[in-house]
């Protein structure tokens, strides 16, 4: 049993050893974002990227994905523990980089949240059967399964200025990049910058496609771009088609996300 226990230490060091070398490779492209937002097709393309989203836990995307992933229990404290000691080391091999080349992806963030929901659906419907992250004023009795529940669970439980705030509350602190004192074109769906030691290249999901060339200077090399981690491919993709169909924001939602600085900046 102790020697099956020591084996699985080591197996996590030289795990965590790996990940922390490829972070201060040369080599090493990061395609650093918010989750959802067409990340993975460009990972598939470019082998030599690390695909990050947030070096901080308190900025996970689904916080009820980050206590499952810790376990329970005496299990959740030593696994907590570990995921923010890797987490300060990545941080820090990140930032002891000389050079940093990052590609950032933005996406309409209404289509990211409905993507990003269904992604950890199984998380957000805990969430709102336990009340575990006080949403609500009683958790949703699990007798109740009509046709609108994912409606209301994706209105109560789900964190809809999270994709408005990452730029400030993640990627800025991390590179001490202000991607919004940067101009970005919104026609072609691109913007350079370059500040100090950090390249960043960020680029429009919708306008990918289109932007290959742009990619590809970047990186000093051509780039095929493989599509992969297509909603209509996973298994809710029937459902996911009709909640994109009947989900209607309310107004003052709407209106927040018109008038908020992220909009503005990459899509108006």
């Amino acid at each position: 049993m102790l020697t099956k226990f020591l084996q699985g230490i080591n197996r996590r060091l030289n795990r965590h050893k790996l990940l922390i070398a490829k972070y201060s490779s040369p080599e090493t492209v990061f395609i650093y974002q918010m989750g959802k937002v067409g990340s993975t097709t460009l990972e598939k393309s470019l082998p030599n990227a690390v695909h990050v989203h947030a070096f901080y836990s308190k900025n996970h995307s689904c916080p009820v994905r980050l206590q499952g992933l810790a376990k329970f229990g005496l299990k959740h404290f030593i696994y907590r523990a570990e995921q923010e000691i890797v987490d300060y080391l990545l941080r820090r091999a990140f930032k002891q980089r000389k050079h940093i080349k990052v590609i950032t992806l933005v996406r309409q963030p209404m289509r990211r949240n409905i993507s990003m929901f269904f992604h950890d659906l199984d998380a957000y419907l805990f969430a709102a059967h336990t009340n575990c992250l006080n949403s609500r004023n009683a958790p949703l009795p699990t007798r109740l399964q009509s046709n609108s529940i994912l409606l209301d669970v994706f209105d109560c439980e789900f964190d809809h200025n999270y994709a408005l705030n990452w730029f400030d509350i993640e990627f800025l602190p991390m590179t001490g990049v202000d991607v919004y004192k940067h101009p970005f074109d919104t026609d072609q769906g691109y913007g350079l910058i370059k500040e100090r030691k950090v390249e960043v290249l960020c680029l429009r999901t919708d306008k990918l496609s289109g932007n290959v060339d742009v990619l590809s200077d970047f990186l000093g090399k051509e780039v095929e771009i493989i599509s992969v981690n297509k909603a209509d491919d996973k298994w809710y993709g029937e459902v996911y088609q009709k909640f994109v169909q009947a989900y209607s924001p309310s107004f003052a939602r709407e209106l927040k996300m018109k008038q908020s600085k992220f909009v503005k900046h990459f899509f108006s």
